[in-house]
């Protein structure tokens, strides 16, 4: 609504620096269009070690991740992810204690409109829809293993929703799957936005990373099941990924969702087997 108030015409806006990332320069003298950027919801998570009450905490840090206790004295520093972090502080008999914290207020940031920039041209990506039947095994298990996790999963249509986003993962434990697609899409969703628990909810990495993971495990699951998603899942993280630099640094990041899924969809499994 702010946008449509000052840019009616808007189309395309992203931030300064978005543009000068995608080879578009804001043209000078253009006037910026405030909106408000909303401060949360965020998740507070603290590590406690049951034996003595101990605190500690998993933070980012100039050589990767680091692990602080609650004077913020730094306990070790340099771990490659948030994974390891958190497996390392496991292996101590820490145990994870997480809290979802609201919106606690909005500031105004500026963004710009494609037609106040200048460059290349935007790059273009054909993101196919799958179609046709679905791995319904898969699905199935996919869908306890949610249930296992308390992520709620949930098939609504919302005929007014931009009927190119298939899904989405509402932070900490809500999946929307579009009920209008094909099994197969709505599998190849599911996969994603289930792998979205993990990165968001779990190992609380960057959106915009995110994405890149969310994907790539979801294709690596579905392969892993015989259910190939390539034709959709290649742009998509070309999309999201925008470079290989940004794709290999979270290669880690992707191995570790897609092995923690298939490890717990098999050991679901295995317990199912008489």
């Amino acid at each position: 609504m702010l946008i449509w108030l000052q840019m009616a015409d808007a189309t395309h806006v992203a931030g300064y620096n978005t543009w000068r990332d995608l080879g578009r320069y804001v043209k000078a003298g253009a006037k910026g269009i405030s909106i408000l950027a909303p401060l949360g919801p965020t998740a507070a998570t603290t590590w406690t070690r049951v034996t003595d009450n101990v605190i500690y905490a998993i933070k980012r840090s100039d050589k990767g991740w680091a692990i602080y206790d609650d004077n913020e004295r730094l306990i070790e520093d340099g771990l490659r992810s948030y994974a390891e972090a958190a497996r390392k502080l496991k292996a101590m008999g820490f145990v994870e204690h997480k809290e979802m914290l609201g919106v606690n207020h909005f500031k105004v940031v500026h963004v710009f409109d494609m037609s106040q920039t200048d460059g290349k041209p935007l790059p273009e990506f054909e993101v196919p829809t799958l179609t046709g039947e679905a791995n319904k095994d898969l699905f199935d298990q996919v869908l306890r293993l949610a249930g296992d996790k308390d992520v709620y999963v949930k098939f609504e249509s919302h005929p007014k929703q931009d009927p190119r986003i298939k899904g989405s993962f509402e932070p900490p434990n809500l999946i929307w799957i579009r009920p209008e697609e094909a099994p197969a899409q709505q599998l190849k969703t599911l996969l994603h936005e289930f792998a979205h628990y993990y990165t968001e909810s779990v190992f609380h990495i960057p959106r915009r990373d995110a994405e890149t993971i969310a994907e790539s495990s979801a294709y690596i699951i579905g392969a892993h099941y015989g259910f190939d998603t390539g034709v959709r899942s290649f742009p998509y993280v070309a999309l999201w990924a925008k470079d290989e630099k940004t794709l290999n640094a979270n290669l880690k990041s992707v191995q570790e969702v897609a092995e923690k899924i298939i490890d717990a969809l098999e050991e679901r499994k295995a317990r199912l087997i008489p």
